[in-house]
Parts: structure tokens; C-alpha cells; sequence
């Protein structure tokens, strides 16, 4: 399915009026996997929206293992502020599979958001949500047990609708092994033999794209 300008979140309460304007300031780009749509560290030029593909933020630390902080989707938008010349992007953000994203300029940004309070509004959801995730992503890191992030990680994603399967019990998994080992801060090979583990333990069931939660009460007893 094609996203209109209209199906963008961020644009929900824009009028026709106000989304014509927008549409004319917005510029298209397509990326392959693995390239890179802006560094962190960078001056913030311009914000994002997610057309098509997945596109990951993540930060580098010093030993240069990647932590990702969230990926987005179709949709989805950096929702970043770069409001001043003087700010810097906090993020890496790499396409994980080829993407086609809507770019709008910093000076464009700024005036939609000066203007219109609907927009501001919905930003500031944007950046509640984002802030909650954050938070849930700094509980999980600061677990010292990685099976035990990995644990929280699995039963966090049965909370969301976005990633069920037809069972209940279902995920529908879009990441990678060394994605979800990016986004718990370990190692690839760490999250695979933790998997198998909960696996033998017949907690889990595991499925091309697919973990079937066969025991959640056990699981979460594993996080007491």
C-alpha cells in the first residue's frame, strides 16, 4: 500500500488546504540497504518520514558496538527538532532494508510547527511516546542479564498489536538476530543461544519470522 501525505501521522490534523502546501516542500529519496540517511553528530537539517522499508537510529559507543535506539516504519518519523543550526543529530539512522522516505527541510519544518499549534500538538505526543520508549529502553539495558533483556524484550513486543501473529501468543518478529542483539546492547551469537535455551525450556517455540510464547507466566517468573 502507497502512504498519502494524509496517512503520516504527524500530518493527521492538517487541513487539504495545509497538506497541498506541505506535499509541495516535501522531497522524495529512495535508499538501499545499509545506507546511511544521516550521522549523528551531524548539523540537523532536515526531519524524516518513513514511506516504505525500515530505517533504525542507533548511537555508537567508544568500543563501536551499535545500540539501537529505535526502528522505524512506514508512517513513522525521526520526529527530531532541528529548530537551531546549532543542533546536532543524536543518531545514526541507516536503512535496514531498502526505504523511500519524505524529507522536509529545517526551515519548512520550523514554519509548519510556528504556525500551526494542531501540528505542535501531535509533536508533542510524538515526543511523550518517544521519551516512554526510551525509558522502557534503558530499564532493559540496565538489566544486567541479557537473557533477562531479552526476556522483557519478547513479552514488551506481545503488548503491542503491531507485532502479533493470529495466536495471541504469536509474534511477528521484522528484526534481525543482530538487530534485537543492537537493540539489547550483546552480542548476535549471545541472543541466539538464549533463544535456544528458552527454546529446550519449552518456553518458546521458535518460527521462520516467527516466536511462539508457549509459557509467558514462566517467563516472566525468569524475570523475578
Amino acid at each position: 500500500m502507497t502512504l498519502r501525505i494524509k496517512d503520516i501521522p504527524l500530518f493527521h490534523d492538517l487541513t487539504e488546504s495545509e497538506l497541498r502546501d506541505l506535499e509541495r516542500c516535501l522531497r522524495e529519496r529512495t535508499f538501499k540497504r545499509g545506507e546511511i540517511l544521516f550521522y549523528e553528530g551531524k548539523s540537523c537539517e532536515r526531519v524524516f518520514i518513513v514511506l516504505s522499508g525500515r530505517v533504525k537510529l542507533y548511537r555508537t559507543a567508544s568500543s563501536g558496538r551499535e545500540q539501537i535506539l529505535e526502528t522505524l516504519e512506514a508512517g513513522d518519523t525521526c520526529a527530531c527538532n532541528p529548530g537551531s543550526s546549532a543542533w546536532s543529530c543524536a543518531t545514526t539512522a541507516e536503512a535496514v532494508t531498502p526505504a523511500t522516505v519524505w524529507f522536509l527541510s529545517r526551515d519548512d519544518y520550523i514554519k509548519m510547527v510556528n504556525t500551526n499549534s494542531r501540528v505542535s500538538h501531535t509533536l508533542n505526543q510524538l515526543f511523550a511516546e518517544k521519551l516512554r520508549s526510551f525509558g522502557t529502553l534503558i530499564e532493559e539495558v540496565s538489566l544486567k542479564d541479557v537473557k533477562k533483556r531479552l526476556i522483557k524484550f519478547l513479552l514488551d513486543m506481545l503488548k503491542e498489536k503491531s507485532y502479533q501473529g493470529d495466536g495471541k501468543d504469536t509474534l511477528l518478529i521484522p528484526f534481525t538476530r543482530e538487530e534485537i542483539a543492537q537493540r539489547l546492547g550483546t552480542a548476535r551469537e549471545t541472543v541466539a543461544r538464549y533463544l535456544y535455551q528458552l527454546k529446550r525450556a519449552r518456553l518458546i517455540d521458535i518460527k521462520p519470522k516467527q516466536i511462539i510464547i508457549r509459557n509467558k507466566p514462566g517467563l516472566e517468573k525468569l524475570l523475578q
